[in-house]
């Protein structure tokens, strides 16, 4: 890369970091809504979250996108919560197609922000020892690892895209790793949203059923990464 160029990335680097201080910290209205999103999603408090969205009225669906993307930034925040109450909100269908557009952005974010800023952030929002498992995990099975990571619920969402990040994955099998992985989960949990806070059954019997298209996946994993990295060719 060329002194110019690396100049403008550097530049660019520190302005987007400019840019989102400043909207956090001088316009009062994102940062009310980042805090308040943020705080029910922690809380796992469905009903001050339908509230919260709903009251943006016709903006609602991009007030649950924006929520859905904002949540890939913080530790700990489940992006499930958000899941459900979307199917609860605008029914299954429009909600599984809102909270699948919210984590794609989410998960490029991660995925962006760790190819930008490099290890060093990285480490600052993840445990070494967490990344280090992360790093193993890709380094092994590659891109398909992405793709299985999206399908079993229990493997946290945000570390697989910060780790992705770090490795030499295009950005294209990334985008089309997590878009097609996520969307077992999401049109599952969606379908089960608006009963699954009073039927833990259900969740259990969702949750096996994403594992078991997992493990169908690690089986099939030397065909799938062969299509992500020759387009089917052998």
């Amino acid at each position: 890369m060329s002194q110019p160029a690396s100049r403008i990335g550097i530049i660019m680097k520190i302005g987007a970091m400019l840019v989102l201080a400043a909207a956090f910290f001088f316009l009062p209205g994102a940062r009310k809504f980042m805090l308040t999103g943020i705080s029910f999603l922690q809380q796992c408090n469905f009903h001050e979250l339908r509230g919260f969205i709903l009251d943006y009225g016709a903006w609602a669906p991009l007030t649950s996108i924006a929520l859905m993307s904002l949540q890939s930034l913080v530790p700990f925040v489940p992006g499930l919560v958000i899941t459900v109450a979307n199917a609860w909100i605008f029914g299954w269908h429009y909600g599984a197609v809102y909270s699948w557009i919210g984590a794609l952005i989410g998960a490029l974010l991660d995925f962006c922000i760790a190819r930008w800023y490099g290890r060093p952030l990285v480490e600052r929002i993840i445990k070494k020892t967490y990344l280090r498992l992360v790093d193993s995990y890709l380094q092994k099975h590659g891109v398909v690892a992405i793709l299985i990571s999206r399908i079993i619920p229990v493997i946290p969402f945000k570390m697989i895209s910060f780790g992705a990040g770090l490795t030499v994955i295009p950005v294209r099998q990334f985008v089309i790793a997590t878009a097609t992985g996520q969307i077992p989960g999401i049109v599952l949990y969606s379908i089960l949203g608006q009963n699954l806070l009073n039927n833990a059954y259900a969740m259990l019997v969702a949750t096996g059923l994403l594992l078991g298209v997992a493990a169908l996946v690690y089986y099939y994993r030397v065909r799938l990464e062969n299509y992500f990295m020759h387009g089917g060719q052998s």
